[in-house]
């Protein structure tokens, strides 16, 4: 298991997830630690967030961090799921710089 970015689109008011989609490029991509991907997650959200406040349109996607299996190497652990504590602190920090 390794974490991911997972980008999602917003369609008919529902966060889908764009792997689902069949929208070419837009598959998880690995990341080393949860650190180095909830750094990139928060500069993507932003500056789709910029984006969409300049076009004066309805932000319709989002970067998340996702522990998922690595289809590569399946039996290493890099990972593991984020308990209350650790959610609760993420959804802070991403307010803070927001």
């Amino acid at each position: 298991m390794n974490w991911f970015i997972v980008v999602y689109f917003l369609m008919n008011g529902s966060w889908i997830e764009a792997d689902t989609l069949d929208k070419e490029g837009w598959s998880p991509i690995k990341q080393e630690n949860y650190t180095i991907c909830y750094n990139k997650i928060i500069e993507s959200n932003n500056r789709f967030a910029k984006i969409a406040q300049y076009r004066e349109i309805e932000l319709d996607i989002k970067f998340e961090c996702e522990c998922r299996n690595d289809m590569e190497k399946p039996n290493i652990i890099n990972c593991k799921p984020r308990n209350w504590f650790q959610r609760i602190w993420d959804k802070l920090t991403i307010i803070k710089y927001n």
